[in-house]
């Protein structure tokens, strides 16, 4: 039995198109989630991608496993996916063209290989060379380096780990697929550019394109989605033709969603916990596996436990997730809550953090029909209450009226960060090397998250 864990950044759980998106965004997705198990709400633990993919390895809290936002590395400690693969006798394989510096390599046999990084520049710039207009798409890039390794492993049990980061802000993806959902479009491009006449964090909080251009930008962002759904195809055609896709549990979620103006964030996710940045999809995919849609949330934590009990490998160690075999299999409830943490907020213009550092933090604690939302304040903390049944785009604030379910659920809420305390507390953690710091401030930069 294979493993190919597939992470799309970004990917908003409403914008595919087995969800009922008007877009057709998602053929090849829509494809897989109709032949397996569709969850149509998972909720990751951060809606920022180190903690997030550190706590879908992990199957832990950020508090548990070091990753308590960008700029922390994982625990070594820590039994990671790939690690307990590798000792039951998987090759593990991974890659993720953004995240190298928080330690999720720790594990994996192979894992952004530099000989692969060189070639593929050497390879690209041939190309350029010949068609000057040709750009490489770093959902290409993973999809090439994918297929090369499937070929490889073909006979042997291997997990492959591929995080696409395409949709991601500032949505780049080929022109064709870029303009394919407005082709007509002539106005202004001003969301995802950062130069001296609007800068990232006016754009974020302090949006004044037109509603025009802010169309567009989603307009992008779906067509980044459709050429990240044309990877993945290229990917499960390639399983088909080795004859592997049936001994392959097939699993795709993201390690978060994306904002658009829904609370007054825009371009944008992990400052707020409203739904529009921390609802996503996730898929698993076998011949073993029910074809069915589940409504009950679940919690990205639970991939971990879910994988390792369809293989009948035993847990190790202290695990934060449940596995969702009993809720597949027998629609038997797994869990009641899930759980979140806002991440830092690199701009000041983000008026609604109160202190520094891990205090400031925004915590969540969610049901299928009911969310609580905790704002530490220094003269009296925050709450926002909502019915996610009857106000699902979370605009009415019910905090003063359902006063005995917001009680319920603040026990519950602080239950889980152990009386506000030890939550508090970092983490073991392994420093950032110079270089490594450097890196991270690169990253930031580029992806948007800092002036």
């Amino acid at each position: 039995m294979n493993i190919l864990l597939l992470v799309v950044d970004s990917l908003k759980a409403d914008h595919l198109g087995i969800s009922g998106y008007h877009r057709d965004t998602t053929p090849n997705i829509d494809e897989l989630g109709e032949g397996g198990t569709y969850f149509r709400t998972a909720i990751p633990t951060m809606a920022n991608t180190d903690p997030s993919i550190a706590s879908i390895l992990s199957g832990l809290y950020p508090y548990s496993n070091g990753v308590r936002d960008i700029g922390y590395k994982l625990d070594s400690s820590v039994n990671t996916l790939q690690k307990i693969l590798h000792i039951n006798g998987y090759k593990t394989i991974g890659h993720d063209i953004e995240m190298r510096e928080c330690g999720i390599n720790l594990g994996f046999d192979v894992f952004n290989p530099l000989i692969w990084r060189i070639t593929n520049k050497i390879k690209s710039t041939i190309r350029k060379t010949f068609d000057w207009k040709y750009d490489v798409n770093p959902a290409e890039t993973l999809t090439d380096f994918g297929i090369k390794y499937i070929s490889e492993a073909k006979n042997e049990k291997f997990f492959l780990y591929l995080h696409y980061i395409s949709p991601h802000w500032p949505y780049h993806s080929p022109q064709s697929y870029e303009n394919m959902f407005d082709p007509d479009y002539k106005g202004e491009h001003n969301f995802n550019q950062i130069n001296g006449k609007i800068k990232r964090s006016e754009l974020i909080f302090k949006n004044s394109l037109s509603k025009e251009e802010n169309k567009h930008a989603v307009a992008h962002y779906d067509g980044a989605i459709r050429y990240v759904d044309y990877q993945i195809g290229r990917l499960l055609r390639h399983l088909e033709n080795l004859k592997l896709k049936d001994s392959t549990l097939i699993i795709l979620t993201a390690d978060h969603a994306e904002c658009f103006g829904e609370h007054g964030i825009y371009f944008n996710h992990g400052e707020y916990l409203y739904d529009e940045g921390i609802r996503v999809p996730l898929i698993f995919h076998h011949p073993e596996l029910q074809k069915k849609k589940i409504e009950t949330q679940v919690q990205l934590t639970d991939i971990l436990p879910t994988i390792l009990e369809f293989l009948n490998i035993p847990l190790i160690g202290k695990i934060d997730g449940v596995s969702l075999l009993p809720l597949i299999r027998e629609n038997r409830q797994v869990r009641k809550y899930t759980f979140g943490e806002s991440s830092k907020s690199y701009f000041g213009e983000h008026m609604r953090v109160y202190f520094d550092g891990l205090k400031g933090k925004w915590r969540m604690i969610r049901t299928d029909e009911w969310k609580l939302i905790y704002i530490p304040h220094p003269e009296q903390d925050i709450y926002e209450l909502y019915n996610l049944k009857n106000d699902p785009f979370e605009k009415n604030n019910l905090i003063g009226k359902e006063t005995e379910i917001a009680e319920s659920l603040k026990r519950n809420l602080f239950l889980w960060m152990d009386k506000k305390n030890s939550y508090l507390e970092e983490a073991k953690s392994e420093p950032y090397s110079k270089k490594d710091e450097k890196k991270v401030k690169e990253r930031l930069r580029a992806l948007g998250y800092i002036d």
